[in-house]
């Protein structure tokens, strides 16, 4: 290769190694010894920040965990990023989150062996700036963080290439942000984690700019604390393995609860900017060969560098001729290999690569070397040696001399294995059940989705085979939960061998599975006689007994079945027909088959005749409110429930299961909403007179909690009855908070500023992200009576429940336990300091008159 050539190959290396820092995903949890640590916390959310005196973000989170496993004590020191460096130093704080590793850093401060996080830096810009390469930074305002490795970087940067750009600090990113939303600067550089939260917030985005890899530790003082840094080395060491470790679940609550991408759109645009400035390398090449001697001192400089700066990537960058030998490999590409820089040259990838991986690699390479494509792609490579593969985001662009012929390829390959198994555990958290593996309630539903959108375009119709298993509570109850397990999983693996490839399995609840079938049939009789063929094979096969351990267990099953029609009906409509139609079979016996469609008529008619009476039933004697007590640890009354009552005069007592759901549907529960409301602010009132200042609950429909009046009725109502808003508690399921939690946090709020509080009634049985608990104005839990029910008995029922009690504990939150039976389900509770229970074990729900007048014994 001529000197020429050489100098165009390192001046586009270095282009590409500013444009395209790799970046790679990391994870870690720890352990530790018994002791006080004070820890510095500055404001760097999401890695890090202080909310309610205690650390937060990921690392903080991460750190909570580690001393709670190390059973240390944290006493949380807030201060600014310089000062906690300062006070590290001097011996004020013993610990330090979120600190870069760096050579100057590690002479004087220590640190652990395992990174906590991976990291990198972005320049973000306002609306109107168009930043795309380095060179657009000439003239720009470019604001960091004082003392960051980012301002040292951008400084060093504008410095090499000659490049005019004031540079601003700031004491606080926020103000940084700020100041470009306010166009006082055009561009501002922070790390990724934290661009991404705040960019958004302040009309920015991403320019294609990424660099400063880096890997995030906790630091201790030069020689003191060697015990906390060891404490985190076990616990990462320990956790980074387990896609259900503590460090995942942290990583999903602060954003990675659904998989990102395989290739980030950043990198797209990287691409197209390093394409960019390839091509004006190249021209600047030509124009420049003439000024090569005189330059020669300062591009040896400049070499050096290059070369310091593409060591320093935590990626592998490389170059290859037109044969594929290796021209040129940074640090990091000739320690994957086992190699000194010189060793690399002239060698081709056969001698490091099996087959497989070998013929991949060259069938990339060669679509940039023969057909100048410039391509990114993942790629499998295997360490020599016979490790497991790592995957790589490779991306790969011509090289051309000065007549545009293509004499090599650029390369640029980040390791982003850690990222994508914390990708795939994300998404198996996400869609699949952890036991069978089958497919969860939720990907079920967006199959099925699928599916409808299929039928109303013509294809086949198709079918759901919901399956409720008859004895599996006898089976679990008796020989218990591991034999109920395998039973589980040996009717999930029953149930997929009986169908086709592109049908779903599902598990959606303890023993209920569904079938659902792609479509099959062209007509409605043919689909339905099909379907209730395969619905009598999965009944037959679930008669057979399975063999585990020796033993043979019988679990027949109820199925419901429905079709998937054109007919406008949506997933959860579709998934309800076939429960109703389970429900059918049970009642039936059990062990059946019932279509929905042999019922549906007298279903309907039943329901009609329901609304009609409960529409005329509010405001008569018909309904009645009961109260039902709740008692704390001292055995004294804390708050009452009101609960519904129906007593029809023709069908005697109606259960609220049974009117609720119809009165919900149909709009009905708005008038029994109101009504209920009025008859609890009346309940307050005749409480003061008797002189009971308890707190009182009442039930909150979803359906009436989205009503864009809501808030001016509750008001209107409580205003007009004087009755006190601040002991009136509205329960709200987490249903709720799932289609608009924006909207449930401001009608929260605008009903808090009145007094009234709210608490999550069926706790954990829902299906939002708990992060909700954080930003909603909540004044209790209501623990679902379904946990209460096995405990103390039950060890995974007791191990929600204690978690369930602790986390409320840290966030300042009431709990009441539900349907509370036993003296043994009291006195666990009450070891563990739950705030109030509620059940038949202390009362039974009674009119509120006898309630409050109860008859003298």
């Amino acid at each position: 290769m001529n000197a020429g050539s050489q100098c165009l190959w390192r001046w586009t290396l270095h282009n590409a190694a500013i444009l395209l820092m790799g970046f790679t995903l990391g994870s870690s949890p720890a352990h530790a010894q018994q002791r006080q640590v004070r820890v510095g916390i500055f404001e760097n959310a999401p890695e890090l920040h202080m909310d309610k005196g205690q650390p937060s973000g990921i690392l903080g989170e991460l750190l909570v965990a580690i001393a709670n496993t190390e059973k240390w004590t944290l006493t949380a020191v807030p201060c600014e990023w310089r000062d906690c460096l300062e006070d590290l130093r001097e011996g004020r704080i013993d610990l330090m989150p979120d600190v870069p590793g760096s050579v100057d850093r590690r002479e004087l401060y220590d640190f652990h062996k395992i990174p906590s996080l991976h990291s990198w830096s972005q320049m973000y810009q306002g609306q109107d700036e168009r930043i795309t390469s380095v060179l657009d930074l000439q003239g720009k305002r470019i604001v960091s963080l004082a003392g960051s490795v980012q301002g040292d970087y951008v400084a060093s940067l504008a410095n090499s290439f000659g490049i005019r750009a004031r540079l601003i600090s700031v004491s606080d990113l926020k103000e940084g942000f700020a100041m470009v939303a306010d166009n006082q600067a055009d561009a501002v550089a922070a790390n990724y984690y934290y661009g991404e939260l705040h960019a958004a917030e302040s009309g920015l985005f991403a320019t294609p700019l990424m660099f400063q890899p880096s890997q995030l530790f906790y630091a201790t003082k030069k020689g003191r604390n060697l015990d906390l840094l060891d404490a985190v080395d076990r616990n990462l060491a320990e956790w980074q393995n387990n896609p259900e470790s503590v460090y995942f679940g942290i990583l999903q609550r602060w954003g990675q609860a659904r998989p990102p991408a395989a290739v980030p759109s950043s990198f797209w645009w990287a691409i197209s900017s390093l394409g960019l400035l390839l091509i004006v390398a190249l021209g600047l090449a030509a124009l420049f060969k003439a000024q090569v001697h005189r330059q020669t001192r300062h591009l040896r400089a400049s070499e050096n560098r290059l070369s310091t700066i593409l060591d320093s990537v935590d990626a592998h960058i490389y170059i290859k001729d037109r044969q594929l030998k290796y021209r040129y490999g940074n640090h990091k590409l000739c320690e994957f290999f086992g190699l000194h820089g010189p060793d690399l040259i002239e060698r081709r990838d056969d001698e490091f690569l099996d087959g497989g991986e070998l013929a991949q690699i060259r069938q990339n390479d060669l679509r940039v070397i023969n057909n100048g494509e410039r391509v990114a792609l993942e790629e499998q490579v295997s360490k020599p040696g016979g490790q497991a593969a790592e995957t790589f985001l490779s991306i790969k662009i011509p090289l051309r001399d000065r007549r545009g012929k293509i004499e090599a390829l650029c390369g640029i390959s980040t390791n982003i294995t850690d990222h994508k198994l914390a990708q795939a555990a994300a998404h198996r958290l996400a869609y699949y059940d952890p036991l069978t593996e089958l497919p969860n309630r939720r990907l079920l539903l967006e199959r099925m989705g699928h599916a409808l959108d299929a039928v109303r375009g013509g294809a086949g119709i198709g079918a759901v085979l919901f399956v409720d298993l008859d004895n599996f509570k006898r089976i679990n109850d008796a020989r218990g939960h591991v034999i109920g397990d395998a039973v589980l999983c040996g009717v999930a693996q029953r149930l997929k061998d009986m169908v086709r490839g592109v049908d779903t399995v599902a598990r959606i609840g303890g023993d209920e599975f569904v079938i659902l079938l792609d479509h099959f049939g062209r007509s409605q009789d043919e689909s339905a006689r099909i379907a209730m063929t395969i619905a009598e094979s999965v009944r037959a096969a679930l008669e057979h007994p399975l063999i585990i351990e020796g033993q043979p267990y019988f679990s027949g099953g109820s199925i419901g079945v429905t079709l998937l029609r054109p007919d406008g009906k949506s997933t959860d409509d579709v998934l309800r027909e076939a429960d109703t139609a389970m429900y059918r079979a049970k009642e039936s016996g059990r062990n059946r088959v019932a279509f929905y469609e042999t019922s549906m008529q007298t279903e309907i008619e039943e329901r009609l005749a329901l609304e009609h009476d409960l529409s005329l039933a509010i405001g008569s004697e018909q309904l009645g409110m009961h109260a039902q007590a709740q008692y704390g640890l001292d055995g004294e009354i804390a708050g009452v429930e009101l609960l519904i009552r129906w007593e029809h005069p023709k069908r005697g007592k109606i259960s609220p299961s049974r009117f609720i759901p119809v009165a919900e549907e149909t709009g009905v529960i708005l008038r029994l909403g109101d009504w209920t409301l009025q008859q609890a602010c009346d309940t307050l009132l005749r409480l003061d007179q008797s002189g009971k200042h308890y707190p009182l609950s009442i039930n909150v429909s979803p359906r009436q909690f989205r009503q864009h009046d809501f808030v001016s009725r509750v008001r209107e109502i409580v205003l007009e009855s004087g009755a006190p808003a601040h002991r009136l508690i509205f329960e709200v399921t987490e249903g709720i908070l799932i289609e608009d939690l924006q909207g449930a946090i401001d009608r929260m709020g605008e009903l808090s500023d009145l007094g009234i509080r709210f608490s999550i009634d069926d706790f954990g049985t829902g299906y939002s992200n708990l992060t909700y608990l954080k930003r909603l104005p909540l004044y209790e839990l209501k623990i679902d009576k379904s946990f209460i029910h096995d405990v103390p008995s039950d060890p995974d029922n007791s191990a929600i429940v204690r978690l369930i009690l602790a986390m409320a504990k840290q966030l300042g939150l009431r709990v009441v336990a539900e349907g509370v039976e036993t003296r043994e389900q009291a006195d666990f509770l009450a070891a563990l300091e739950c705030d109030a229970m509620q059940g038949y074990f202390f009362a039974r729900p009674a009119p509120i008159a006898r309630w409050l007048n109860p008859p003298e014994a």
